[in-house]
């Protein structure tokens, strides 16, 4: 039996045909008339909605649109910003928008006409750089440095058509402690071992909230010195108000993003929240999986504990923690609590 579709004038479950039809699409005050296949009931002929092929359509209409007003499209958009191995965060930051901004343009919203002309100005690596003058501090050191080398790449005319970094490169991080100690749980920093960390939640969990996945990833290096006297990652972590994060993990979300390990993309929620949500990359394969059975016990314990908790209740979980109730507010926490975790394995 073939599928049948909800017909909103029969009220009942109808089978469907799709049907040719020229219909009228209207964007920003502007009407677009193009020919589509519209599915349509087969008793009453009502037109029902098919979110994916109303999707394409609408595509379709803002293209048109771009083309009529002149403006760049989505992949434009995104080619520009790559050229500077910029992340969507450092790119919003440097242009005066917000992040959530450019990733709407960069997955086909349109962009209004002041912001393409200020992103089409980014064309010109003489702009970038004025901008990296004038907003380069509110960036990190590390995508500072990835934007300028970036350009000094384009002024010698080399190929900086790839923006992947060998991750062989990050055996330690700019912004973590550089030597082994409490605060790195007697192991030092692992930009390797971090990235199949946060590669191993999100194929466990899929997408996983940036709030979420910090608290995961503190869970799963304390409970690993709880049981094995070392930490999973080497990170150090520190005390917010919103629980314990690791240290510069907006610069180590941003390399791996660079480097297609993740996809790092602004969500709309059902509560009317939205939010950073971590989902595994293109070119997440290119990490070898090289945790032992043990560390892999830590971290299937840290997801059957959390799979279900949201990112408000594994927060308020965390501040129950000793961790964070010993440390004082933005400083890093001592892995000496850490046998006080209220996780264990079984």
């Amino acid at each position: 039996m073939s599928e049948k579709s909800f017909c909103p004038t029969c009220e009942d479950y109808r089978e469907t045909r799709l049907e040719s039809r020229v219909e009228s699409y209207v964007v920003r005050g502007q009407t677009f008339v193009l020919p589509a296949e519209v599915e349509v009931c087969a008793v009453c002929g009502q037109s029902i909605s098919n979110e994916e092929r109303d999707q394409e359509i609408l595509d379709r209409v803002n293209q048109l649109y771009r083309q009529r007003e002149g403006l760049l499209n989505p992949e434009q958009i995104k080619a520009i910003r790559e050229r500077y191995a910029l992340s969507q965060k450092s790119f919003a930051t440097l242009l005066g928008m917000s992040e959530a901004t450019v990733n709407r343009y960069e997955r086909g919203k349109v962009q209004d006409g002041p912001h393409d002309v200020l992103i089409r100005a980014c064309e010109k690596p003489a702009f970038i750089r004025e901008r990296l003058r004038q907003k380069g501090h509110l960036l990190s050191k590390w995508q500072v440095s990835k934007a300028e080398k970036a350009l000094a790449s384009r002024d010698a005319g080399a190929d900086d058509s790839s923006s992947v970094v060998d991750v062989s490169e990050w055996g330690s991080w700019l912004f973590q402690p550089r030597e082994a100690n409490l605060l790195t749980g007697l192991r030092r920093f692992d930009y390797r071992r971090y990235a199949e960390a946060v590669l191993f939640l999100c194929r466990e969990l899929d997408e996983i909230v940036r709030t979420k996945l910090n608290k995961l990833l503190f869970y799963a290096d304390f409970l690993n010195y709880k049981v094995s006297s070392v930490s999973l990652t080497g990170s150090a972590y520190r005390r917010i108000q919103y629980g314990p994060v690791p240290t510069a993990y907006g610069e180590l979300l941003d390399q791996m993003e660079e480097e297609d390990l993740i996809r790092v993309e602004q969500k709309e929620f059902d509560n009317g929240y939205s939010g950073l949500v971590i989902a595994v990359g293109p070119k997440a394969d290119k990490l070898k999986r090289s945790f032992t059975n043990s560390e892999r016990a830590v971290l299937n314990c840290v997801v059957a504990e959390f799979r279900l908790a949201t990112a408000g209740l594994i927060s308020e979980r965390s501040h129950q923690e000793t961790a964070y109730q010993d440390t004082a507010d933005r400083q890093l926490i001592s892995y000496e609590t850490a046998p006080n975790l209220s996780l264990s394995l079984a």
